[in-house]
């Protein structure tokens, strides 16, 4: 049976064509070629809950098709398999997105465990690259100002007053870098997923 399942390919055209027809859920070949089975299983991948089905009744009804939900709820059943896992849980929230509500009870402690220590993850990965833009941004103006340009300030006094907040600046967002790399080493040391 899953050998049946295979993802939906999508090309270019139809991906542009689909954003034009108000982000439609599925293209009209895709609603009249009907393989509810492989949308389904590809809907359940994605961690889609069964309300997705009826964006697909509201996109195949200009083709005069009605989706198969037996199939369909047959393929989202096998994908929910993959996105109902640990690892994936955790995937979502380094993608900074929370898990959606559609894995059995019984594990999903474990999965919003997981899904937190990704998010964790994306946090402070996001954290770094705020502070390593800041800290080119800075160490530029830090420079120029040390070499003697003036930049916009209208006297020495100035630049001399924001030279010295710059300096602090990137002392503290050294600091700062360090301590982020530190916590993100230690959530890679420790996370299991």
């Amino acid at each position: 049976m899953q050998g049946l399942i295979r993802p939906i390919s999508l090309s270019l055209p139809i991906l542009g064509s689909m954003f034009l027809l108000s982000c439609a859920t599925l293209s009209k070949q895709q609603c009249l070629i009907g393989d509810w089975e492989t949308i389904g299983y590809n809907d359940g991948v994605a961690g889609y809950s069964s309300e997705r089905l009826a964006s697909h009744s509201k996109a195949c009804a200009k083709a005069h098709v009605t989706p198969d939900y037996l199939a369909w709820e047959r393929g989202r059943k096998l994908g929910l398999q993959q996105y109902c896992t640990s690892n994936n849980a955790y995937n979502v929230g380094r993608r900074g997105r929370r898990l959606n509500n559609v894995c059995p009870a019984a594990m999903i402690n474990h999965l919003q465990q997981a899904n937190q220590h990704g998010l964790a993850y994306y946090r402070l990965d996001n954290q770094l690259d705020t502070d390593r833009r800041l800290l080119d941004e800075y160490q530029t103006e830090f420079d120029q100002l040390e070499s003697g340009a003036m930049l916009d300030f209208a006297n020495e006094k100035d630049a001399r007053k924001r030279l010295l907040f710059l300096a602090d600046e990137l002392g503290s967002i050294k600091r700062r870098l360090d301590d982020t790399q530190r916590q993100l080493d230690m959530l890679n040391h420790t996370s299991k997923y």
